[in-house]
């Protein structure tokens, strides 16, 4: 019982209990309506009775309880509810309810005491929530910018391996960000278009009208083009734009070095970001994005590389 293994397992649920008290708790803080500030006030009070189970587990272990203090992901959620309204990271948190149901359902003392079963359902009641939107909207954001650090990031390289100067790798970067960024608005602004005309005929065969109402929700639900349009497009651009600061701040000896620098940190808070929303850790998300990111940059550059001296 008194294993390592086990006392790590028995604070780890202590603090993740702890944690999802605490952020329910500050849902309740921030929200306008009655009824869902109830709705956290009882999820956090079934938090916090959740981790006075493990509590109790580590007192009869004869554990002192560390003092607790709410994680980075934790305090991010907050921070962006705060901002963004907690409509904006609920679905973010129903990935963490059931990465905890998944866990709970493989430890028996668990499963014993419902933790499991309650923990499904407090994913259940986020899902009764219309959040979807609003949270695609984190998701979005996250991956826009992504996509753009990492497809720039990688034509620089490309171009680095090929022998170009340090002007010409400038010039591909801009034009990568200019290119990348229209690219990405013109599909999302088609996208949605196309969504919405579809949505319009419709409800031009339902209605049998030649001029059916753009404001019906199954129209509006499409989105506006326009906006998407200019969402897009600036995610991909702040994101394709950290590979190019470098040229532009330092001497021209370490411009690719600080290119690479400054493309690996983002790579790396980026990852953070994705934990979020896909019930990771930090560290995880992290060094993966990374590993993709780099690796994806390096074969990219040798490309380059063979295609420079074949060229030459």
């Amino acid at each position: 019982m008194n294993s390592h293994h086990e006392l790590q397992r028995l604070l780890r649920n202590w603090r993740e209990e702890n944690d999802s008290a605490a952020l329910y708790a500050a849902f309740a803080r921030l929200e306008d309506s009655a009824d869902q500030k109830a709705v956290y006030a009882e999820l956090a009070a079934a938090e916090r009775r959740h981790a006075g189970f493990w509590e109790q587990r580590l007192r009869e272990s004869g554990v002192p309880l560390p003092p607790f203090r709410p994680s980075l992901r934790t305090a991010i959620l907050i921070a962006l509810a705060r901002q963004f309204g907690v409509a904006f990271v609920v679905p973010s948190v129903i990935s963490r309810e059931m990465r905890d149901r998944d866990a709970y359902s493989n430890q028996e003392d668990a499963r014993r005491a419902g933790l499991a079963r309650e923990e499904h359902g407090h994913a259940a009641v986020l899902r009764g929530r219309d959040t979807s939107a609003l949270g695609n909207n984190l998701r979005a954001a996250v991956l826009g910018a992504n996509d753009g650090l990492t497809s720039n990031f990688c034509l620089m390289l490309g171009v680095a391996g090929g022998g170009a100067s340090a002007t010409s790798i400038l010039l591909a970067g801009i034009a990568g960000l200019v290119a990348g960024a229209s690219s990405m608005a013109l599909g999302e602004w088609l996208s949605v278009t196309n969504a919405r005309e579809l949505a319009l005929s419709q409800l031009d065969r339902e209605m049998g009208s030649r001029d059916p109402n753009a404001q019906h929700p199954s129209v509006a639900a499409a989105g506006d083009a326009a906006s998407a349009a200019a969402f897009s497009f600036g995610l991909f651009a702040l994101g394709a734009l950290l590979p190019l600061l470098p040229f532009w701040m330092l001497p021209a000896a370490w411009r690719i070095a600080g290119s690479i620098v400054v493309s690996v940190a983002a790579l790396f808070l980026l990852g953070v970001a994705t934990s979020l929303f896909n019930a990771r850790s930090a560290w995880f998300s992290g060094v993966r994005q990374v590993v993709i990111g780099v690796g994806a940059a390096g074969t990219t550059y040798v490309i380059g590389l063979l295609c420079g001296a074949a060229l030459r």
